[in-house]
């Protein structure tokens, strides 16, 4: 009887042991995985930062450049615009009140372009005239951009095959200047 008492004890030691290691070992491994995770998101976050660096550079430089070479005085908003060459298109004002876009080109040589609202359609004019012609499923984007061609309207959307299309109008008169299909 003692003896079964004993190997019972013993084997009751023996499972509360093996529990005790197994909790030392799974909380191990979630230190571990805590740590691993800490450190991803810190190279994540560094990645983003160094990454971001180039745009955040040329933004100061063109903000710089609006106030050495324009009347801009009121940013409302600003874009980037990558066509045949790289912008940044600002939103504002000019010292008459007047609602002014400029598109500073990412070439410093370049001059900045400046353009009155006035002087265009606006986005919902754009808009209207690519539901008129095509049957967008989605519009993805709008934005103004510049080509050869001058200032435009440059819409994104989706059509009825989910297929990528851009739509290019005039910024001036509201024309169609082209179209990017299918991709």
């Amino acid at each position: 009887m003692a003896s079964h008492l004993i190997k019972k004890t013993i084997k009751k030691l023996s499972l509360q042991y093996i529990v005790h290691k197994e909790v030392k070992q799974l909380k191990k491994w979630i230190f571990i995985s805590i740590f691993v995770t800490i450190i991803l998101v810190g190279i994540a976050t560094v990645v983003y930062i160094n990454s971001r660096e180039p745009l955040n550079s040329m933004y100061e430089q063109a903000l710089e450049r609006l106030q050495t070479e324009t009347e801009l005085t009121n940013i409302e908003e600003f874009s980037r615009y990558n066509g045949e060459k790289s912008y940044l298109v600002f939103k504002g004002a000019n010292k008459k009140s007047e609602k002014v876009i400029a598109w500073v080109p990412s070439n410093h040589q370049e001059d900045i372009i400046l353009e009155k609202w006035a002087n265009g359609i606006t986005k919902e004019d754009a808009l209207n005239t690519l539901k008129n012609e095509v049957n967008p499923k989605e519009i993805l984007s709008v934005h103004l951009g510049i080509e050869r061609v001058g200032p435009v309207w440059e819409i994104t959307y989706l059509d009825e095959q989910d297929a990528l299309n851009y739509y290019y109008l005039l910024f001036r008169t509201g024309e169609w200047w082209r179209n990017i299909e299918n991709l």
